[in-house]
């Protein structure tokens, strides 16, 4: 283990200490507070942060770059990974007053600073995972001479392969190589597949999706961005078949697919894949499956799934310092089949340094994936146990054990659980001495308030309180990602700061 998640750490302090680093730390309520609301003192200290909601240092030279070189005062400028994503962004949003400058490593577009626009294409860069990687901003400066050194990465003779190799194994048996997709963001996977296949859908007289669970924020806002709001059936709890017995009955040949997580974020809760899937062949729907929270290789849905969507930040780059996804299309699925090159098409494809930094932690990754699942069963134990603990939510929770243990066996949770204390949330919080941050998946422990980095907004209002109390999530839930640590470590400080909460 290099880096440890055990400790206080700063605001905006970058874990790991690295150019790329995926995760930096909020450390108190108010600093949750003020970088959701956007105040200067709290966004001045974060240099860095999750690189879809913070733009990474390297971007915003880039940018600066660009502004000193058309002087446009007033202008605030985007970078695209590619021409099509700008396009998209262009026509959805009915941008009028534009400039699009295409350069040989991207795209850059130009709207007036007072535009309302501004917002939205900053929220679809980020859903969508559609902006350029730190990494290739990084050799850009560098080879312009903004940058005397940049990290060193270990050669590699054919990444692509050796990474399409690992993946392909570790999501099991009815998945090659061939199968494998990469994209530069988990995001940028899960958009370009919904798109093609939203499209696809179309042609075949379908327009109905159903999301069952409450979905990660950039599934949802994507569905959302691409389908229209009549075509979209939201089923919070994953463990109600009758529910989706039901909307099967009433919308039958109209459904065009289904999209989950197994188990779901962040309340890690599983369906009955077996029967999801015979319910979807009933009409022929498609089954899209995002098994990311416990790590494909722990979940083991390849045979039931038509596409297998995976964020490859989480367990795959256990060092915490790589942006990256893929897609699967295992060999049994026609419907998979049929998507697979107009998506290859669609998709970002990773810089080529992010995948060399990937294949360089590619050889751990199923050792990582072993070894937090011996830990989590620890400390699920001891938050079970806990009298400051009020609810503990883990794969193997008692609603919905048997539908993960059918697709994972016995002793496979991955490394997070969620829970929510008895007491004040607040100074919990404020006192753990843990790094507090997006992400989950590293070899250093970290502790994530969910609900105010996902969903701040519902927070705000009584409409998203009810929304959000309906998926029986509270506000205050922590997601808890187990790293490396000795776990008697991790949980000594958890127990100090739920302990500490109540005196």
């Amino acid at each position: 283990m290099k880096t440890s998640g055990l400790g206080n750490f700063a605001l905006g302090q970058a874990v790991p200490n690295r150019d790329h680093a995926v995760c930096a730390s909020l450390p108190t309520v108010d600093d949750l507070i003020g970088y959701e609301e956007k105040k200067p003192e709290t966004l001045q200290a974060m240099r860095s942060g999750y690189p879809r909601f913070v733009e990474h240092p390297f971007l915003r030279k880039l940018i600066e770059l660009e502004e000193k070189k058309v002087n446009p005062e007033g202008f605030h400028h985007f970078l695209f990974s590619n021409s099509s994503h700008c396009e998209e962004a262009i026509k959805r949003y009915s941008i009028q007053d534009y400039i699009v400058r295409e350069r040989d490593e991207y795209t850059c577009l130009q709207i007036p600073s007072q535009s309302n626009a501004t917002a939205q294409i900053d929220a679809f860069l980020q859903h969508t995972g559609g902006v350029i990687s730190s990494r290739q901003a990084e050799d850009i400066l560098l080879k312009k001479g903004h940058l005397l050194k940049r990290e060193n990465i270990s050669s590699h003779e054919n990444p692509f392969e050796f990474a399409q190799e690992i993946i392909a194994e570790v999501h099991g048996s009815g998945v090659t190589k061939d199968g494998v997709l990469f994209a530069s963001s988990g995001a940028n996977a899960f958009y370009s597949l919904f798109q093609t296949a939203y499209l696809h859908s179309l042609q075949k007289g379908k327009n109905l999706w159903i999301r069952l669970g409450w979905l990660y924020l950039d599934t949802n806002e994507t569905m959302n961005l691409l389908a229209n709001d009549d075509e979209i059936i939201t089923l919070t709890d994953p463990t109600d078949l009758d529910e989706l017995r039901k909307v099967f009955k009433q919308f039958g040949g109209k459904i065009a697919g289904l999209v989950t997580e197994f188990p779901t974020n962040p309340l890690l809760q599983s369906c009955d894949l077996e029967q999801v899937r015979e319910l979807c062949d009933q009409v022929d729907a498609m089954l899209i499956i995002d098994p990311t929270m416990a790590s494909p290789k722990n979940s083991k849905v390849a045979e039931l799934g038509d596409v297998l969507v995976n964020s490859l930040t989480k367990y795959a780059s256990w060092e915490g310092d790589v942006m990256i996804g893929s897609l699967v299309f295992p060999d049994h699925s026609k419907m998979g089949q049929e998507l697979f090159n107009a998506t290859a098409k669609t998709i970002s494809p990773p810089f080529e340094r992010d995948l060399l930094r990937l294949c360089e932690q590619l050889p751990l990754y199923p050792s990582f994936v072993e070894k937090t699942n011996h830990s989590l069963v620890q400390v699920v134990d001891f938050l079970e146990s806990s009298n400051f603990v009020k609810k503990v939510f883990w794969a193997y929770q008692e609603n919905s054990a048997k539908n993960f243990t059918q697709r994972a066996g016995d002793g496979k949770p991955g490394c997070v659980v969620s829970f929510e204390v008895k007491g004040d949330f607040e100074r919990f919080y404020n006192q753990l001495s843990m790094l507090k941050s997006p992400s989950f998946g590293t070899e250093f422990s970290l502790c994530c308030p969910y609900v105010y980095l996902a969903h701040y907004n519902l927070i705000k209002s009584k409409k998203g309180q009810n929304s959000l109390n309906k998926a029986g999530i509270s506000p205050q839930l922590c997601r808890l990602s187990v790293g490396l640590e000795n776990p008697n470590e991790i949980i000594k400080t958890l127990q100090i700061s739920l302990q500490g909460m109540n005196k």
